[in-house]
């Protein structure tokens, strides 16, 4: 994964920022609402390293970047093709056990519309992952690939620390939306308009409104996911 345009420095920054919302958000939970928090089970214990480890991978190879060290950046970034392919397994098998856990709902909805967003987690990822390994060679394209592979999951951290504070949910599409307006920004200061990676990940963030709020309550889409997992709370 070779050197890029532009100082590294901001895409180190917004790793950094990544991680402080996934440590808050789960341990807002922890601290302030235990009783919401779920049992550290070894599925679970297992996804949640596994996803924290992703977020420490990004702010290590932003600060190999910004080291020069191209050659040990590009071999992390060989084995972290396994890692995400083990974030994609645990988090379709936490998933389907939440799935099936009595009275498991988000944002007020059926566990058939709530499967939606982890669902949507768990395409999206893999999808900017892969666009980015595919665009490694362009770093410009690669690293905000890569950046918006990582933001696209912070939802669930998200929720969690809108919910343990006590503040208005709609807060939460409201940091999203700040996040994608850091990168245009910098885009637009450091390249003098937008990437099409940056309008891509955009997009993949804006698009689960639509999924989450309209697809998801509908009963076609309920019945699509009963007809391929069963009832919920009924493995």
């Amino acid at each position: 994964m070779t050197k890029s345009s532009g100082a590294p420095a901001f895409f180190e920054v917004m790793a950094w920022v990544f991680l402080a919302i996934v440590v808050c958000g789960f341990g807002s939970i922890q601290l302030l609402m235990p009783e919401q928090a779920s049992p550290m089970r070894p599925t679970l214990l297992l996804h949640t390293g596994l996803f924290a480890l992703w977020f420490v991978l990004l702010i290590v190879q932003s600060r190999l970047i910004g080291a020069r060290n191209i050659k040990r950046h590009q071999r992390i970034g060989k084995a972290s093709v396994g890692l995400a392919l083990a974030m994609v397994v645990a988090g379709c098998v936490i998933t389907y056990e939440a799935y099936h856990k009595p009275g498991w709902s988000i944002a007020g909805l059926t566990p058939q519309g709530s499967l939606m967003f982890p669902l949507s987690d768990m395409v999206f990822f893999p999808l900017a992952y892969t666009l980015a390994i595919l665009n490694r060679h362009k770093g410009d394209a690669h690293k905000r690939y890569m950046l918006f592979a990582g933001m696209v999951m912070l939802d669930p951290a998200l929720a969690r620390l809108v919910a343990g504070l006590g503040l208005f949910p709609p807060l939460i599409m409201g940091v999203e939306f700040a996040l994608i307006a850091a990168v245009m920004l910098y885009d637009r200061k450091r390249l003098g308009r937008v990437h099409s990676a940056t309008w891509f990940g955009a997009g993949l963030i804006v698009v689960t409104y639509p999924l989450a709020f309209v697809v998801a309550p509908s009963a076609a889409w309920s019945a699509l996911v009963t007809q391929a997992l069963g009832a919920p709370g009924a493995p």
